[in-house]
């Protein structure tokens, strides 16, 4: 159910914020589980699926008419207090959308093993 009206000064802001930061992490974190079934192996299938989801969530709500990307308008979104530990898993989250969407547009075989080595290596050290 969505706040429309408070007598707490700043609370259907706040919860707004909380709202998109959540909704945001949930698809940036499915990536993550996706990839890390397949140990970060298997780019494709489930894990296009994820990012793709993530960014047309992106593209309607920070860059529409343009090709979006896991980390457009990031820095523009309000952190309420007690949610830098969820802005923390997000933006780890973030960069391994980013480390898979680059191992697509590899040309080589040679660019492709690096990327799929930067996306284990993100996938291992994820925390949350």
């Amino acid at each position: 159910m969505r706040m429309v009206a408070s007598s707490q000064a700043g609370a259907v802001e706040r919860y707004e914020a909380i709202d998109l930061l959540e909704q945001r992490t949930v698809l940036a974190t499915a990536v993550v589980r996706e990839l890390q079934k397949f140990g970060g192996e298997n780019i494709y299938g489930r894990p296009t699926a994820a990012l793709n989801l993530l960014r047309g969530w992106v593209g309607k709500r920070y860059e529409a008419k343009v090709e979006t990307h896991a980390r457009d308008g990031l820095a523009s979104m309000v952190v309420p207090d007690g949610y830098e530990d969820t802005m923390a898993e997000l933006k780890a989250a973030t960069d391994i959308c980013e480390a898979l969407a680059m191992a697509w547009t590899a040309d080589t075989r040679r660019e492709l093993e690096g990327d799929l080595a930067a996306i284990r290596s993100l996938v291992a050290s994820y925390v949350w």
